[in-house]
């Protein structure tokens, strides 16, 4: 006869979203791909020695250009843009996902 075994805790693991995502660090520079459903942007993040986070995205789209974030974004050369946020961001991933869902909301519009 079948009945229910005992339970079992499974721990989940605990990796940063930032490694989850395939981004990579050197010290305190992130390199990676904002990944959304529409598109993928390459971007890279300065961590600052107080823990703040410089983000940055190559070539914003057409779409992100037309959404009203757009002002939050300084351009720095080369197609590199700054992207302020009003709110900072905890940390590396939290940061990352903000961007991505910035990019996600400029494509529904």
């Amino acid at each position: 006869m079948r009945g229910p075994g005992p339970s079992i805790t499974i721990e989940r693991r605990k990796i940063p979203y930032w490694q989850d995502r395939g981004w990579r660090r050197n010290g305190n520079i992130y390199e990676g791909t904002y990944q959304t459903p529409y598109e993928a942007f390459q971007g890279w993040i300065e961590q600052e020695r107080s823990g703040r986070g410089n983000f940055y995205l190559y070539r914003p789209s057409d779409a992100i250009r037309r959404h009203s974030h757009f002002t939050c974004f300084q351009h720095r050369g080369n197609d590199w843009y700054l992207v302020h946020m009003a709110k900072e961001p905890r940390d590396v991933g939290s940061g990352i996902i903000t961007i991505e869902r910035l990019i996600t909301e400029a494509y529904e519009q």
